[in-house]
């Protein structure tokens, strides 16, 4: 009886999950098919019909677009940007995260670091803003250098809070057994512990590339002394705001910035489910 109750529930749970899988494909298909399409229109094109298939695949505005030198610069501070900004992250967050994880159970002091750390994540950012600019502006640092430290430091709050909950779940019987080998504690972090922090690892650099590269506000604030300096969100911005009419532009500089991200979330997307799962479990 129990077997058949079950069946007819999952039986009528079935069609319910189709319908909100397919609703959730529209909603995620629809923006991107529509982005596509468009960047290939010419403006004809795109005033005759929003969500008609072009006539043709119109390259002109990639061509438009690659002609333009600011779109390298662009795109060379945003890689910049991004590639060390993670580099940084995925070395000092472990080494940060591990001993407070394996000494917050003996030590209150590391348990109130701890705390304070993970505090950050409570502060929006709209809040920190004014100080921060203030800072770098006194320290002379607004600049690529600068941007890249603000966003290291903003990391370590919601990192901390993710690698620590990680660790958590890795068992100390892998440690104790290299330190009974006469292990250091440099090799049982770098030799051990560090390769199991691989999904985690993966988790902290989707979430963080995407934040940055996407990320407008602070190149905004900090480099808008020439087009140079601008990353690709800003470019993209820019170019849209020259040509308010000229959406197959716009659209078409949206498909050429989200490449190269895309290929970050590709390489590391199998690590994110494991890595926050494991961490919220034993956390």
């Amino acid at each position: 009886m129990e077997s058949k109750t079950t069946l007819k529930k999952s039986d009528h749970a079935g069609p319910i999950v189709y319908v909100i899988l397919f609703l959730g494909l529209f909603m995620i298909g629809i923006p991107i098919y529509l982005t596509i399409i468009t960047s290939f229109k010419t403006s004809g094109e795109l005033l005759r019909s929003f969500f008609a298939f072009p006539e043709s695949l119109y390259l002109g505005n990639y061509e438009y677009i690659l002609s333009k030198p600011d779109y390298f610069y662009a795109i060379r501070n945003s890689i910049e940007i991004t590639g060390i900004s993670l580099l940084v992250m995925i070395v000092i967050l472990p080494m940060m995260s591990y001993p407070l994880s394996r000494g917050m159970r003996e030590s209150k002091l590391f348990r109130a670091i701890y705390y304070i750390v993970i505090a950050g994540i409570f502060v929006p950012f709209q809040v920190r803003m004014l100080p921060l600019m203030k800072i770098v502006s006194a320290l002379g640092i607004m600049n690529k250098g600068g941007i890249i430290l603000l966003y290291i430091a903003t990391s370590t709050c919601e990192g901390t809070f993710l690698y620590v909950g990680y660790l958590a779940s890795i068992p100390r019987d892998l440690e104790e057994a290299a330190y009974i080998d006469g292990a250091s504690t440099n090799t049982v972090f770098w030799r051990i512990m560090f390769p199991l922090l691989k999904p985690i690892t993966g988790t902290v650099l989707i979430k963080n590339g995407l934040w940055i590269w996407n990320d407008f506000m602070l190149p905004l604030l900090m480099l808008n002394k020439n087009a140079e300096s601008h990353t690709i969100t800003m470019f993209s911005y820019a170019f849209k705001t020259a040509y308010t009419t000229d959406y197959t532009l716009a659209f078409a500089t949206f498909v050429m910035s989200i490449l190269p991200i895309m290929a970050l979330y590709i390489f590391a997307q199998k690590y994110i489910i494991s890595g926050l799962t494991t961490g919220a479990v034993k956390g």
